[in-house]
């Protein structure tokens, strides 16, 4: 029985060395980034891959950008929550672009990553915020995620050998040819707006997003970022109108998806802006809320386009 006792403690030092390992790995290119906040701000932004670029030059404007990449309104619900529970929020701003209530959001999103600032009473029970909160986030071999992302990195990273001199880059989205820049974005529509209906669950989660900053008082402003011509073209009216629920509660919004659309050296793709676009975005965004009093403007309004 002790020789027993012995191997099983072997084996679980062993697995627990092993997870140790491998979460630190996952830790570093994964989760790295994403469990940091700066707490002293009281105006935040919330939005996926498009507030990225921003990056920290909204600090220059008492903003802290709390974007990371594929958060979904669900991320951004207990990202929102911790922000109450840990910080004086006064205002946030929220993407409400035509594609955050696809239904791709369901399984593209960070709710394993998110976690990390949820709290019990975020769960329906005790037993999925153990689940969700400890034994996901820190056991990998019960996150499948984990799994095929550590998978991923193996084939894409290690062994893409193109890799290890540099000399694999990203095209700038200028220097693709009209049928490039057409095929590409075409694809992305079709990614994202493959469905007929929106998501319910973004929806909701949006709306409870809405109706918690009501309750704690929060000014809560839409934003749609800069999208390049040939993406709007093809596009045309396609959207799931999240800032149509932001409408229905008389909530502003900021249309800057028209703002860029001749300038094409100022995005990575098809709507995404680089970093010089983020830098050049971030002046223009608070420059006419901040400077010209538009925050006062829009909170007669329900949407002010900026062309």
């Amino acid at each position: 029985m002790l020789k027993f006792l012995r191997q099983i403690s072997l084996f679980t030092l062993i697995l627990t060395l092993f997870n140790v390992g491998l979460f630190f790995l996952i830790s570093g290119f994964y989760i790295k980034d994403y469990d940091e906040v700066d707490l002293d701000y009281s105006q935040y932004i919330l939005a996926d891959s498009h507030g990225i670029p921003l990056g920290d030059h909204t600090e220059d404007h008492q903003v802290h950008n709390f974007s990371n990449h594929s958060d979904s309104y669900l991320d951004m619900e207990r990202k929102l929550k911790f922000l109450i529970r840990n910080a004086e929020v006064k205002r946030i701003y929220l993407s409400v672009d035509d594609h955050t209530l696809s239904p791709t959001r369901e399984k593209q999103n960070n709710l394993d990553r998110s976690a990390y600032y949820a709290d019990e009473n975020d769960f329906s029970s005790f037993e999925s915020f153990l689940r969700n909160k400890y034994l996901n986030y820190y056991c990998v071999f019960l996150n499948d995620r984990y799994s095929l992302i550590i998978k991923n990195f193996m084939e894409e990273e290690l062994f893409d050998f193109s890799k290890w001199g540099g000399s694999r880059s990203k095209s700038a989205w200028e220097k693709l040819s009209d049928k490039e820049k057409l095929q590409i974005s075409q694809e992305r529509i079709n990614h994202y707006f493959d469905y007929q209906d929106p998501s319910q669950n973004m929806a909701h989660a949006l709306e409870r997003i809405i109706l918690l900053c009501k309750e704690k008082h929060i000014e809560l402003i839409g934003i749609k970022f800069p999208l390049t011509r040939t993406y709007v073209d093809l596009m045309n009216e396609e959207s799931y109108k999240a800032d149509s629920i932001f409408r229905s509660h008389q909530l502003p919004i900021v249309d800057f998806d028209s703002l860029f659309l001749e300038q094409d050296s100022l995005f990575r793709d098809m709507d995404h802006l680089d970093n010089g676009g983020g830098v050049k975005f971030v002046e223009i965004l608070f420059d006419s809320l901040d400077n010209q009093g538009m925050v006062q403007q829009i909170q007669s309004s329900t949407k002010t386009t900026f062309e």
